[in-house]
């Protein structure tokens, strides 16, 4: 399995993540007990944070082998490295 085809996974779970997330949003728009939307709100909150880490997952495999630009050296033509200082 290459990384792209396990960015596709993550994509589906990602999905599978969403669908379930709106079903409790749903759910807790639709019912009367103050109880009950506490109780559907603190089951979502988690979904949402592990459907953004997915999703970020997936976008990071999905590109991991496309070639970057490389960065061009500063004035004085030292390196620079990832924070902006020089090697």
């Amino acid at each position: 399995m290459t990384l792209y085809e396990l960015s596709l996974e993550y994509e589906q779970t990602a999905a599978d993540l969403r669908r379930r997330i709106v079903e409790l949003e749903h759910a807790s728009r639709e019912t009367d007990s103050e109880d009950r939307r506490l109780q559907l709100e603190g089951r979502i909150r988690p979904l949402r944070n592990m459907y953004r880490d997915v999703r970020a997952v997936a976008r990071h495999l999905e590109h991991y082998y496309e070639k970057h630009t490389p960065r061009r050296p500063a004035a004085g033509g030292r390196p620079v490295g990832r924070r902006g200082r020089r090697i």
